[in-house]
Formats: C-alpha cells, structure tokens, sequence
C-alpha cells in the first residue's frame, strides 16, 4: 500500500510531543498523518507505551499556557473534569533546604491532571481537525529516502500483525521518545549519529493512589523533593488529581529505590526529610496496585550539531533530549518546541533549504535552559555519572543553595524562582539585579528560624477551598 498526499507531514509518536507537534503542522500542511505502535485507549485509560504516566505529572506553567494556547478551553475543561487548578504557594507546599516556601498568591497558575486525562483531552481536540489522522497499531521500520539519499521522502511501516506499508511525505517528525531508532536508521543510510550527553542519576519512582480523607487540610500540591546540597536522596510528592484521589509518588536518586509493597512504601515515606507526607498517608484508604518506574537520567542527542543531515526530517521531544522526570520538564519543553517549529514555519516552508538545521538549533536551545537546571541538581549526588559541573555551574548552584537557604520568605525572590522552575523565565533572570540584591541582603541580615514541618501551620490556617470548576 502507498499513499502520496500533495503536502502531508508524517509524525512518528502518539506522545504528548508527537500530539503537540501534529498541532504545529496541521497549520502548515494538508494532511498530518500520526502513527503510533501503541492501541491507544478510547478513554482517559493509561497505556503500556508511557509506563511514567502512572506518576505524578507536573504540567509546568509555561507548558500549562502553550497548550492552552494550542487549544483554546482546553484547561476550562480539565478542570470541569475535576482536575484542580492550582496558583503556586497558595495551593502548593514545597519543602526547600530553607524550610516550606512561603505561602501567597504567587500568581503562577496550571492545573494538575493525571498524564491518561491530559493525553486524552489533547487527542480528542487534534482529531477533531479534518487533516489531522491518528492512525495506531502501526510501527515504523525505517526511514524511505529518496534515490540520492539527500532527502528523507516517508517511512516503511507496517501494522503490528498486519501488512506493510510505505506512506510518503513531505516532513517526517520523530517523537517516538528516548528509546528513538533514529541514530540507527540513519547510520545504516549513511549519515552520522547525533553525539550524546548523558547524566545518569539512577532515579526510581513508587506511586499508589490514596482517597483523599475527607477532613484532610493537605494542599492540592505537597513536594518533599530530594536534595543534594544536604545529602537527601529521597524525595515525594502528593498530588490531588481528578476524582478526589490523592497520587502519591516516592522518590529515591542514586540507585535508593522506593519499595512497592505496604510496609516498605510507608517506611520510605516515613523517612523523607519531612513528616507531612507520611502523616497524610499512613491511615488513608489506599486504591489499586503500586506502580513502579526507573530510568538512568538525562540523555540529550545533539542533533544541532551534526555534521550531516538529511532534508525532509526533524527530531523532537524525548528523541531530541529525555530528562530526569523529577522535574516535571518533559511535557513543558515538548509545548515549547512545538511553538518554535509553528514559528519557523510561518517564516519559512519546510522545504527551503536550513529549514532541518534551523529548527534543531532553535530544540536545542529550549532544551539547554531545562537541561541546565536538571542535571545542575542531578550531577551533584554522589552516585550519579557523567560530566562533573564546571566553575560556572558550581557558581550557579552555590548562589541558589544561599537563595534557597535564606530568602523562601520573599515573595519577590520566590516568584522569580517559580518563574524559572516552571520554564517561563531563563535562569540567568535570577541573577538580575533586583533579584541579586535582595538575596544578598538576606544573606547578610540577621536569621530567624525557619519552619521545617508544615503540619501544624495547615491544621491552624488550612489553605482556601479550591474554586469550583465553573468559577475557574
């Protein structure tokens, strides 16, 4: 079977990049056609493909925009289907080596969803297009060229138990994720793989599900991350997502993986640097199995720079560059790409010559920023391997440990924190003058003792109700 649209783009992955960025191209392209391995779920159901997705998924704020922007009502939506929206430190708690952030109304707004609702809701919207196609249970073999090898024209496919197929293309997209076949295809046609950078920090997540107690004044967002600067490698978070459940994810870096049965899960939630996670859970009604996951760390591609390359191809996502999932990146720096490959393709059609080069120069820079802040916290655990932090790097992490340490009471300083934690700021912003100077005046004013457990602060001022859906 062959098919040959006059302009159509191929988008090799159902992920929440390959979704993302099928909605780019639709704009540009008669036909967008997205081919995933996967069955994919008639319901908001989790799938075997994205085994992260039983985790806590924090949709960053700059993430929480672009789709959003993407889909105009998307989010109105998400909420009607009972996941909160929530404004950072008003609706969140987050234990820094400082002591718990202050709480206010930061202003920085996204909501808290389960990954199987938000995916669900995203595909529901894109095959509502005309010249937008899902088609699943079909897996690419490799890349088709054309006669000269110069430029990649399609894909060899097949679907799974079925026959071939070789579908053409004007633009074949990978998202297919960290486990890409790309670097293989292309070197079997004769073009160099992408070098790679790698931090490897050995991460293991364990998650259940919790009914939220009825009386509990937990916030919507509990955050016990780990932290290097004080040798804490285990960390957990709580999230309220839709049906009134509570996700409740441990996490342990370095190889100190979280257990996945009763006793363990709590005993590891009993020693993280806090108690209110383990106070919360320890007599809630627990709901379905434990889930666990592992992944090695940070992998970047360095498709920017390779000394050859094909026409007709671009590489996003986690094909381009899979983070450390501590830090809720992934699905942010996806939106992110999208909108710079819609950008570039109002200022230039796919085939004009650069086109390839220049957007993967534009991936790797949105990639840098998140990379960065990343693997800047990754590489300073003992256990983790790849290239030690230079003298900058070394730099940055001591002035933000003195932030972290002595100025989480400034509303100023913590939304600006936010700002770049959420990718909706560069880094270097924190290091702007105003920001500069009242880090330093903090660090050289007299301290005062700072809270290390919020239990008693919520029970005695528990935060606002959460507005209902139709208000939001």
């Amino acid at each position: 079977m062959t098919t040959s649209p006059k302009t159509h783009a191929i988008v090799i992955g159902a992920s929440m990049s390959g979704l993302l960025a099928a909605r780019a191209l639709r704009d540009h392209f008669e036909q967008v056609t997205l081919l995933e391995r996967d069955t994919l779920p008639q319901s908001e159901s989790f799938r075997t493909g994205v085994p992260q997705a039983r985790h806590v998924h924090a949709l960053l704020a700059q993430g929480h925009s672009l789709i959003e922007g993407f889909f105009p009502g998307i989010m109105d939506r998400i909420t009607e289907r009972g996941a909160p929206r929530i404004t950072w430190c008003q609706d969140t708690r987050y234990l820094t080596q400082g002591g718990w952030l202050k709480t206010f109304d930061s202003g920085i707004v996204t909501n808290v969803a389960t990954r199987a609702l938000l995916e669900w809701e995203v595909r529901q919207r894109l095959v509502a297009f005309e010249n937008v196609v899902i088609r699943d249970h079909i897996e690419v073999d490799d890349l088709l060229f054309s006669a000269d090898q110069r430029r990649v024209i399609g894909v060899n496919a097949h679907v799974r138990g079925g026959d071939a197929e070789v579908l053409h293309a004007d633009l074949v997209v990978d998202t297919s994720g960290r486990r890409s076949k790309l670097p293989t295809w292309l070197t079997e046609h004769g073009y160099p793989a992408p070098d790679e950078t790698a931090v490897l920090s050995y991460l293991g997540y364990a998650t259940r599900r919790y009914r939220k107690p009825a009386d509990s004044t937990v916030p919507p967002i509990l955050f016990l991350l780990a932290r290097a600067a004080q040798g804490l490698k285990r960390g957990g978070a709580i999230f309220e997502v839709e049906d009134g459940f509570w996700q409740v994810t441990l996490v342990g870096i370095n190889e100190d993986y979280p257990p996945l049965d009763d006793a363990g899960f709590l005993e590891f939630a009993r020693t993280l640097a806090a108690p209110d996670l383990y106070e919360a859970i320890k007599d809630a009604e627990p709901v379905g199995d434990f889930y666990g996951y592992r992944v090695d760390g940070s992998r970047w591609r360095h498709y920017e720079s390779v000394s050859d390359r094909p026409a007709g191809l671009l590489v996003m996502g986690d094909s381009v560059c899979g983070f450390n999932p501590l830090y809720g990146q992934g699905m942010t720096v996806a939106a992110m790409e999208a909108q710079a490959l819609g950008d570039l393709l109002r200022k230039m059609p796919a085939s004009q010559h650069g086109f390839e080069g220049r957007f993967q120069v534009r991936a790797a820079q949105i990639v840098k920023g998140a990379w960065l802040l990343a693997t800047g916290e990754d590489r300073r655990f003992p256990g983790t391997v790849g290239a030690k932090p230079d003298a900058l790097t070394r730099f940055s992490q001591r002035y933000v440990d003195l932030m972290m340490a002595t100025s989480m009471d400034d509303e100023v300083v913590i939304r600006a924190f936010l700002k770049v934690a959420n990718l909706s700021a560069p880094a270097l912003s924190l290091f702007a003058p105003r920001i500069l100077g009242r880090v330093l005046a903090h660090a050289f004013s007299p301290r005062r003792p700072r809270q290390t457990s919020s239990a008693s602060r919520w029970s005695e001022n528990p935060p606002p109700p959460m507005p209902a859906p139709h208000s939001v």
